[in-house]
């Protein structure tokens, strides 16, 4: 549905039921209201900027994640808790910036996404434990490595037992489990995907058309998102089959979501902070 149609269907639904209305907004299934010359205005610049730069939306959120994450690490480990919270809701506020112009995200897909993000999670842990056995592992992590025992961030270490630490877990567990799931899979699985297979008009591309140069590319072009390599390039490859099955936005947001929010309780409950 067209974001003017959109606005059609539920902006007369104001008063008591703004809050709702604005969780459909960052859900995706509502447009913003426009009404004042300012916003109008703003609005017909922004989409100005996107018809000449229709990647934007796309990368804008996910390069805005990593921007804050670097600029973050560099304030070291003790500020974390504070430093993560300002990267998952600064991306958040770029993505729902450029919310009207992503594609439709489909349907969620719930029973199917639940089942592949558990089985997901439960790879990630037992592969990466039976590579990082291995005596050649750390000889292949380039880009990154496992943090040593005496390097882990144990947030009941960091901020004891009171409100900070439940604090950081509510948004440290909250956002990967909703945000980041929503930036990346529009940048990787609505992008990249089409991307590679026309990088000139990636646009034109249907959403989940399958290419095997796009999906080994995509696949192993997560390793450079994740230290651990192993595990990136066998999600993604999943992730990416999922999509291509379903071409489901949504369902691989859900899926996506499903995954970090295991792998992370996983974390948490068993203090394997290697995953964290």
């Amino acid at each position: 549905m067209r974001p003017n149609a959109r606005h059609n269907a539920i902006g007369s639904q104001r008063g008591c039921k703004e809050p709702y209305r604005l969780l459909l907004f960052a859900m995706g299934t509502a447009a913003p209201y426009m009404n004042s010359p300012d916003t109008n205005h703003s609005t017909t610049r922004l989409s100005q900027l996107v018809a000449a730069y229709p990647q934007l939306p796309f990368i804008a959120p996910f390069v805005t994640f990593l921007l804050l994450m670097g600029a973050g690490g560099q304030l070291g480990a003790d500020h974390l808790h504070w430093v993560y919270a300002v990267r998952i809701f600064g991306s958040l506020g770029v993505y729902l910036l450029f919310r009207q112009y992503y594609p439709p995200l489909g349907k969620a897909h719930w029973s199917l996404a639940v089942v592949v993000g558990l089985a997901t999670a439960v790879m990630w842990v037992m592969v990466h434990h039976w590579f990082a056995d291995q005596t050649w592992y750390r000889y292949t992590q380039v880009l990154g490595h496992d943090p040593a025992p005496k390097e882990y961030y144990d947030p009941w270490e960091r901020l004891g037992h009171g409100w900070k630490v439940w604090t950081f877990l509510v948004v440290r567990i909250g956002g990967a489990a909703t945000v980041v799931p929503m930036i990346e899979e529009v940048f990787w699985r609505a992008f990249v995907l089409r991307l590679i297979i026309d990088h000139h008009r990636f646009e034109d591309v249907p959403l989940g058309k399958f290419t095997w140069g796009s999906f080994l590319i995509c696949s192993l072009a997560s390793a450079l998102q994740h230290p651990q390599w192993e595990v990136g390039i066998l999600c993604w490859m999943i992730f990416n089959a999922l999509f291509y099955w379903k071409k489901s936005l949504l369902c691989l947001m859900v899926t996506h979501g499903i995954t970090n929010l295991a792998l992370y309780v996983y974390v948490v409950l068993n203090r394997d902070w290697v995953f964290w």
